[in-house]
């Protein structure tokens, strides 16, 4: 497979050249997944545009706005490294923690990942339950959008031809906010059969915020919102917690293949979402 490698010097210079090429080219950042790809013969792009010079991509910071800035370039073990992330989304630093092997963790991406968008994907629900938000750049400039509108499908994001992800906005957390990531696996490193990501803010035994995202059980990861609604505003208490592990399996959309079949994936969540949920109760890891 022959391919021109195109290495451009700032972000103008990269949406001009995806503009250009459009369908031909193939966005590479750390390569864990388009190399596969490559190498499967699934894709066969005839230009990659190689990110790897945009340093600015590769920041992780506080904005004035006390948001998380990550940007696209960053990678697995940066995030998990980084004192912003443990002190303001430290459910993503969970998540990445339980990405792949080492190698991947050390040159996969956050914004490959998002872009790739891969059934049973950590860092999604972790950043769906942050209310991260997406900044894409292209030819006719900046727009920000909610992450969920991200993804669209199996592999597929809104993403147009001529667009790249910059990196991910996460706005600041309740002080009293809880939270915690739970995957279930076959083998630590595989891709979740279920992940689940929870943040609750408790105060006299009432609920008066949950998030809860999911992933590996539908098309793409996705809040339950029916699910949250039944516990916010609510006294916790075991039946409580039920319901809404009952609510939030009966939003999933899940596949049956070689690693579970749906039923199982249905059922794991009940059990997934009960324990993300008392786990918060119990402390979980504060924001």
């Amino acid at each position: 497979m022959r391919f021109e490698l195109l290495q451009p010097q700032s972000m103008d210079e990269a949406v001009s050249l995806l503009s250009a090429h459009r369908e031909e080219a193939r966005v590479i950042a750390g390569g864990q997944s388009l190399l596969l790809m490559i190498r499967s013969g699934l894709v066969r792009p005839g230009f990659l545009l190689s990110l790897g010079a945009l340093r600015e991509l590769a920041e992780i910071r506080v904005t004035p706005e006390v948001n998380l800035h990550i940007g696209a370039l960053t990678t697995h073990r940066q995030i998990w490294a980084s004192r912003h992330t443990r002190e303001h989304a430290n459910i993503l630093s969970q998540a990445v923690s339980r990405i792949g092997s080492t190698p991947v963790r050390n040159f996969g991406t956050l914004g490959g990942n998002l872009c790739h968008n891969e059934m049973g994907s950590d860092p999604p629900p972790a950043l769906l339950a942050l209310n991260a938000t997406a900044e894409c750049v292209s030819p006719r400039g900046k727009r920000k959008l909610p992450l969920s509108q991200l993804f669209t499908g199996y592999f597929e994001t809104c993403l147009e031809p001529d667009e790249i992800l910059a990196g991910v906005e996460i706005p600041p957390l309740p002080s009293t906010s809880k939270s915690v990531y739970l995957k279930h696996t076959i083998r630590f490193g595989d891709l979740a059969i279920v992940g689940v990501a929870a943040m609750t803010v408790i105060r006299d035994g009432v609920c008066e915020e949950l998030r809860l995202a999911l992933g590996g059980v539908g098309p793409v990861p996705f809040r339950a919102t029916k699910a949250e609604n039944l516990l916010r505003q609510t006294s916790i208490h075991d039946s409580a917690i039920d319901e809404v592990a009952e609510a939030a399996a009966e939003m999933c959309d899940p596949i049956s293949d070689a690693h579970a079949s749906a039923d199982y994936r249905r059922a794991m969540v009940r059990v997934f979402v009960r324990r993300a949920l008392q786990q918060t109760l119990r402390g979980g890891a504060r924001e």
